[in-house]
């Protein structure tokens, strides 16, 4: 199997798995109550124009929200460039990551 198919069966599983826990109640318990990072295959339905990195801040957040896990601030792994540069690792703080 090529990665490309691998990984796109991956991220339909992942969406789908994600999808479900966004449908269930909006005060559902996480998964990992410690969880301090996640990754997801969700979009906003526009490819990789997610609004800048305040509305990827917000996505992120609307969809931890949605998986119980949203009374944590959440950032989006994402750098820009230019003249506003800003370094994702620096988003995300310095660890420990679970």
């Amino acid at each position: 199997m090529s990665k490309r198919k691998y990984f796109a069966i991956v991220a339909s599983v992942a969406a789908v798995s994600l999808g479900s826990l966004a449908g269930q109640a909006q005060q559902a318990a996480p998964q990992a109550p410690n969880m301090t990072f996640f990754v997801t295959s969700i979009g906003l339905g526009k490819g990789a124009d997610l609004g800048g990195i305040e509305a990827a801040d917000r996505h992120c957040q609307a969809l931890a929200q949605g998986a119980g896990a949203g009374a944590k601030t959440w950032h989006a792994y994402l750098s820009t460039q230019g003249t506003g540069f800003v370094n994702a690792r620096d988003r995300i703080g310095s660890g420990p990551w679970h």
